[in-house]
């Protein structure tokens, strides 16, 4: 049976529930006609979708021709197989954006590497991230408040921690960073990702975050789960962690309908 809280909150965003195989997954459509580019956004939480469904009805009272997908996991949703189940009710998209990531220090960014977490019986010295110049010397302009203890855990060498369910299975865990190699004896749990930078998407978000907000905006590593990102590749290979006010999702998405997608399919065809 549904929980009574999603049906709430498919009423509030005015969205259809989608089940079976992997959970339950809330799916609010803008759909400004059949076969047009479609970018499909996904949530961490309600609040993440609010912003890309008001710049989709603005833009598209104003004549633009996209379909938006917001897609919102609900509690236990196993979200690869969710999508791999609804793929074809998705149908073709030209990129799928994950909304839920927070930006550093809530300041405007988009993320180059993120890293995957490990698990191990016991703690063993990781080596240090790789890290160029110029990366190095941006991220410590961008956390100008951070120390260089504090940049060198989080970013080149993450502290191990007792697993969540250390009490019941044992064992600690910690991120990986694209480029460190996997300790022996430990297991992957989720994947490290790396971003392409130099892409049409790219480009195009970053020029929309530039515009709306009026500030530099450098593609940095961002310490967060990629474990979203890795499930909406099964959607498209053109995914990246975007977020931003209304305005830069305005933008966004009106230079996302100009690129060009993949052919199109739906389960209507």
């Amino acid at each position: 049976m549904m929980n009574p809280a999603a049906l709430q909150l498919a009423a509030e965003l005015g969205g259809t529930l989608l089940s079976g195989l992997g959970g339950g997954l809330l799916l609010v459509e803008r759909s400004q006609g059949h076969g047009l580019a479609q970018v499909a956004v996904l949530g961490r939480g309600a609040a993440d979708l609010l912003a890309p469904l008001e710049a989709a009805e603005r833009l598209q009272a104003g004549g633009l021709q996209l379909n938006l997908l917001a897609l919102l996991p609900l509690p236990g949703c196993d979200l690869t197989a969710s999508l791999d189940l609804h793929r074809r009710r998705l149908g073709a998209l030209v990129a799928a954006l994950d909304a839920g990531l927070p930006w550093l220090n809530g300041k405007p960014m988009l993320a180059r590497r993120l890293p995957g977490r490990i698990r191990r019986a016991t703690p063993v010295p990781l080596a240090k991230a790789p890290m160029g110049p110029l990366e190095k010397t941006e991220l410590k302009a961008f956390l100008a408040d951070w120390d260089k203890d504090r940049r060198k855990m989080v970013f080149r060498r993450p502290e191990w921690r007792e697993a969540p369910d250390h009490a019941e299975h044992g064992g600690f865990e910690t991120e990986l960073w694209p480029g460190v190699p996997l300790p022996d004896g430990a297991e992957l749990r989720v994947a490290p990702l790396e971003l392409p930078c130099a892409t049409p998407l790219a480009d195009a978000l970053r020029v929309a975050l530039r515009l709306a907000t009026g500030t530099p905006v450098p593609i940095l590593p961002l310490p967060e789960d990629p474990a979203c990102l890795h499930a909406l590749r099964r959607l498209t290979p053109e995914i990246a962690a975007f977020r931003g006010p209304v305005r830069a999702w305005e933008l966004a998405l009106a230079e996302l309908a100009r690129l060009p997608g993949p052919p199109h399919f739906c389960a209507r065809c």
